[in-house]
């Protein structure tokens, strides 16, 4: 073995505790042993749907990067799993964590799964190694799939199943292994090598000890916050993440050294459908956020594309978001269509009941939800939008939609510090988001007439605004038949649920499967089976109360309204 058989890594670091942000997750027992997911269920082919853009974009999208990274990419294909030898990124246990299999393509000519992208990197804190690194996609959040009598079917733009916290904790808890153990990391190391990378053993050895050591700071300073925070993280499981607060956590804690800028993650929201949303005027749950190109870079930072902090109030901030990428994306983005409803897949959707069913919408739903032209993005004639370039999404406020506010108020209330590089003792969080994106896409504009032009048709016009408002968005309904579960947090399993009064919703209720329920419309979730996920809506930010609407119906116009949202 030569020099592999002396490699012995002198790097611990304490307890298990210490690795397991790795992604941004706090060691407060976040998810589940993935060995007890339930069994495999996207390997079968997939039926794709006709979402307007297009079988080979969709293919670009699954892979394209858009600048995140978390590790090396051949450590992460060479890591193995902190339990046995399997490797940690065979597909099998990628997708008991939510994630897609994927063939090779053009797009993708390692195989890698939905939502996993790889790209260069030469980045001055991560100079321990230079090459590439894997990171995630728009996709791994946006993409989902159904089960329906044992056939597949992709819902390009939709929720997807993953369980990002438990894939940072068994991540960490691999890593931990491989740093403990002399065979382990030996085995680790003859893989990296194997793959021709420009290291050298020993080498190997000192980049590994920097990555820990990396990993090891975000971490303790995010388990000092946690241990005098107020509240304990709720675990978000699969399909859910609070995605805003963590990326705060990511990029405006743990960069700046700063503990006061962490806050417990206790607002986990399903991950939102992104058909439609370049049209809409505002995006995001509380509708907070105006300019889709702000949007996108802090979205981006958030997940893991390298910036340095020290810039964030300079004129020239030093950052890795590829900003061609995110125009790419954006331009992509305003092709993809809502899914219609497969009828040969999931049944003939009954006309004359779903004609009663668009009665009572108009009667209890359009005031808020709009009906659109999935094809044009536009409001029908007569919806009182008709006419509009853009889709205004409705707000409605805390105290009327009464369901968990949490996601809203923390956003509103969040603030944070920037003493450490010169900034304010005290600023909303927002505005902190909105200076940091706002000046990356600023400089981006400015460095050519080509990025200006880009910058003015995917913004067109949209000024640099973020908001605080105590109230949820109301975007059209087009498509929600594959979005299941469903509200802002996901804590009603389905929309028949939905129509129910709040208390005779499922208190506890179980995820995980992927079967669909045509007839209530939403997934399977009323028995545990092996490997589920308990819901239990009592927890902070699980609530499901609220949305009142429709609550009253009789059975047979609850059941007319849902055959109707079929048909958006």
């Amino acid at each position: 073995m030569g020099k592999l058989g002396r490699i012995v890594p002198n790097f611990v670091g304490g307890s298990a505790i210490v690795f397991t942000v790795l992604l941004g997750v706090t060691g407060v027992g976040h998810g589940q042993n993935p060995s007890n997911y339930p069994a495999i269920q996207s390997r079968s082919e997939a039926s794709y749907l006709d979402q307007g853009w297009g079988y080979d974009t969709a293919q670009w999208w699954y892979h394209v990067s858009q600048g995140t990274v978390f590790m090396p990419y051949q450590w992460f294909t060479s890591l193995e799993q902190a339990s046995g030898n399997e490797l940690f990124a065979t597909a099998d246990h990628l997708e008991r964590l939510g994630f897609l299999a994927d063939l090779p393509s053009a797009s993708n000519p390692r195989g890698l799964p939905v939502g996993f992208s790889i790209r260069q990197l030469d980045w001055p804190s991560k100079q321990y190694w230079k090459g590439e690194w894997v990171g995630f996609t728009c996709a791994a959040c946006h993409t989902g799939q159904l089960r329906y009598h044992g056939q597949q079917i992709r819902i390009d733009g939709g929720p997807s199943h993953l369980d990002i916290e438990t894939f940072g904790d068994e991540l960490a808890a691999a890593l931990i292994a491989t740093a403990t153990s002399m065979p382990r990391f030996t085995r680790f190391a003859m893989r990296v090598l194997a793959t021709g990378a420009a290291t050298t053993a020993d080498d190997l050895q000192s980049s590994f000890q920097s990555f820990l050591r990396e990993q090891q700071a975000r971490s303790s300073l995010f388990e000092a916050a946690q241990d005098v925070a107020p509240e304990v993280p709720t675990v978000s499981g699969l399909g859910r993440l609070d995605a805003v607060n963590r990326g705060g956590n990511l990029l405006l804690a743990a960069p700046l050294g700063e503990p006061k800028n962490y806050i417990p993650t206790t607002a986990p929201v399903s991950y939102p459908a992104l058909w439609d949303t370049p049209y809409m005027d505002w995006v995001l749950y509380n509708a907070s956020i105006r300019q889709p190109m702000t949007r996108n870079v802090i979205e981006d930072l958030g997940v893991g594309a390298p910036i340095d902090p020290t810039t964030f109030l300079s004129d020239k901030i030093v950052h890795g978001v590829l900003m061609d990428s995110i125009v790419s994306i954006h331009r992509a983005l305003t092709r993809l269509e809502s899914p219609r409803w497969p009828e040969d897949l999931l049944g003939k959707i009954d006309l004359d009941k779903a004609g009663q069913g668009e009665t009572i919408y108009r009667q209890n739903c359009a005031g808020c939800h709009v009906l659109i032209d999935r094809g044009t993005h536009q409001p029908f004639a007569g919806s009182g939008a008709a006419g509009s370039a853009e889709i205004s999404v409705t707000t409605v406020p805390l105290d009327q939609i009464k369901t968990d506010p949490r996601q809203a108020v923390i956003f509103a209330a969040r603030a944070i510090s920037l003493a450490k590089i010169g900034g304010p003792a005290s600023i909303p969080y927002m505005d902190a988001a909105k200076a940091v994106a706002g000046g990356i896409v600023e400089q981006w504009k400015n460095q050519s007439p080509a990025n200006a032009q880009a910058e003015n048709e995917v913004d067109k016009g949209r000024p640099n605004e973020f908001r605080g408002i105590s109230a949820y968005r109301a975007r059209p309904l087009n498509g929600t038949w594959a979005t299941a579960p469903f509200l802002h947090n996901g804590s009603v399993p389905s929309l028949y649920d939905l129509l129910l009064p709040p208390a005779q919703r499922p208190k506890i209720f179980y995820i995980g499967s992927w079967e669909f329920d045509p007839v209530h419309v939403g997934m399977e979730t009323g028995s545990p089976f092996a490997g589920a996920f308990a819901f239990d809506t009592r927890l902070p930010g699980n609530a499901n109360i609220g949305h009142e609407y429709g609550t009253s119906l009789s059975e047979p116009e609850r059941m007319a309204l849902i055959e109707f949202l079929k048909t958006l």
